[in-house]
C-alpha cells in the first residue's frame, strides 16, 4: 500500500529497525528477536540494500534526524555498527547538526562501541535503563542493572555524548511509590538531558500478560499508576525538566527531534524488519511496513520488495490523526476546520485549552491523553 511517487512531501526523518537482543523481555511486543546473531552481516547488507532502493524510489530531502533502534541496536559488532553508519553518510546528505539517536542497553555499551558511535556520526544515546530496583528489573526480565546503567552513562560522557536519554518504566507489580522515588532520584543524579518515563502495559501474548493472566503477578491499578505519574512530573519539574509530551521530559534544546516528527505526522521512513513507513502529499497519507521476521525479511529484499502491508488515510482520516498525535504535546496543534467542536467538548472537560490558533492540551489532557484520542479519531 506504499503510495504514488509524485506529489509526496520529500523525507527529512530515517529511522532504521535492528531486531536483535541477547534476550527478550517479558514486557516487550516489539519486533525483537533473541538468538539471531549469525544473521547479523546478511541483515545489514539486506539493510543497505533496502536504504539505496529507497533513495532511488522516494523523494529525500537532507535528514533532519536518524534513528537507529530495535531491538537492542548496541548489539552490532563494531565493525558492522561503523559499516552501516558509513553507509547511511554515503547515501543520504545529512543536515548541519543533524539529530543521530542509537538505541542501547547499558550491558553492550563499552567504551569501543561508543567510539564507534561518535566517529561514525551518532550524536544522541536513548540507554534502556528502565529502573534501578532490583526487584521491577526482575518482574521485567531486565538482565541488567542500575551499576551497569551507571557505567554506561559515565562510558558515554567520557565518549563525547552531551545529549542522552533514559528509558523508564514506572506501574510495574510490586513497586511502590518508594522504590520509584529512588528510581527517580538515582536516574537524576546522572544528569541526563532528556528522560522517557513510561507506564507499564500489559501487551497481549507477552510473557508479562500470560503472568497476569495466571494470577502470578498482581495487577496495578489506575489509582497506582495516577501516584507514581504524580511523583514523575513533580521530581523532574522540580529538577528542571519540561514535560513536553505525555511521557517525554527533556532539558532546554535537547527534545528528540524524531520522536516529535511522529507526534506532528512529518514523514518518515522505516528501513529494516517490521519497520513503518509515513508518508503524505499534504493532504492524504501513506503508511506501510516491512516483512517482520528477519529471515523473511531477507528473501523480501532480495526479491525487491521488503513490504507487508499498509494503508491509505483519506484527508479526513489524516486531519484526526495530526490532532490526536499534535495534542500529545505540550505545544499542542493548529486544528484543521471541522473540529472545532470535538475541541469545545474537550475544552470544557478540561482536557485542551485554546492558545491563539493553536490547541494545547492541559495537565489533566496529557494524563489522559487516551479520553483525547477517543474524542477526534
Amino acid at each position: 500500500m506504499a503510495p504514488p511517487g509524485p506529489g509526496l512531501l520529500p523525507f527529512r526523518h530515517l529511522y532504521v529497525h535492528i531486531p536483535f537482543c541477547r534476550h527478550k523481555c517479558g514486557y516487550c511486543d516489539f519486533n525483537a528477536y533473541a538468538g539471531m546473531e549469525g544473521l547479523m552481516p546478511a541483515y545489514e547488507a539486506a539493510l543497505e540494500q533496502e536504504l539505496e532502493q529507497a533513495r532511488r524510489r522516494w523523494p529525500f530531502a537532507p535528514l533532519h534526524t536518524v534513528y537507529i533502534g530495535g531491538g537492542t541496536p548496541s548489539l552490532y559488532p563494531p565493525p558492522l555498527a561503523a559499516r552501516l553508519l558509513g553507509h547511511l553518510a554515503r547515501t543520504f546528505e545529512l543536515e548541519p547538526g543533524a539529530e543521530v539517536t542509537l538505541e542501547a542497553n547499558p550491558a553492550s555499551t563499552d567504551p569501543e562501541r561508543l567510539q564507534t558511535w561518535r566517529a561514525g556520526g551518532v550524536n544522541r544515546l536513548s540507554l534502556g535503563v528502565q529502573g534501578f530496583d532490583r526487584r521491577a528489573l526482575g518482574v521485567l526480565e531486565r538482565r541488567t542493572d542500575g551499576e551497569l546503567a551507571v557505567t554506561a552513562l559515565a562510558m558515554a560522557r567520557a565518549a563525547g555524548f552531551d545529549d542522552v536519554n533514559l528509558d523508564l518504566i514506572y506501574g510495574v507489580p510490586f513497586q511502590d511509590i518508594r522504590s520509584w522515588e529512588e528510581t527517580m532520584h538515582r536516574a537524576l543524579a546522572l544528569g541526563p538531558e532528556h528522560l522517557s518515563c513510561y507506564c507499564l502495559t500489559f501487551e497481549p501474548r507477552t510473557l508479562l500478560w500470560r503472568r497476569l493472566q495466571q494470577g502470578r503477578l498482581p495487577e496495578v491499578t489506575s489509582d497506582q499508576q495516577w501516584e507514581l505519574l504524580e511523583v514523575t512530573c513533580r521530581l523532574l519539574a522540580d529538577a528542571g525538566y519540561e514535560r513536553y509530551e505525555v511521557s517525554n521530559w527533556a532539558r532546554m534544546g535537547h527534545r528528540s527531534r524524531h520522536n516529535l516528527a511522529y507526534w506532528e505526522c512529518r514523514p518518515v521512513y522505516g528501513a529494516g524488519a517490521g519497520a513503518h513507513s509515513y508518508a503524505t502529499d499534504g493532504e492524504r497519507a501513506w503508511r506501510w511496513w516491512n516483512v517482520a521476521r528477519p529471515r523473511e525479511y531477507l528473501a523480501a529484499v532480495a526479491s525487491g520488495d521488503p513490504e507487508d502491508g499498509g494503508e491509505v488515510l483519506e484527508p479526513e482520516q489524516a486531519r484526526a490523526e495530526r490532532v490526536m498525535l499534535g495534542l500529545r504535546c505540550a505545544s499542542g496543534v493548529e486544528a484543521p476546520a471541522g473540529f472545532e467542536r470535538r475541541l469545545e467538548e474537550l475544552a470544557g472537560s478540561g482536557l485542551v485549552v485554546r492558545k491563539g490558533q493553536r490547541w494545547a492540551p492541559t495537565r489533566r489532557g496529557l494524563d489522559l491523553h487516551n479520553q483525547i484520542a477517543l474524542a477526534v479519531l
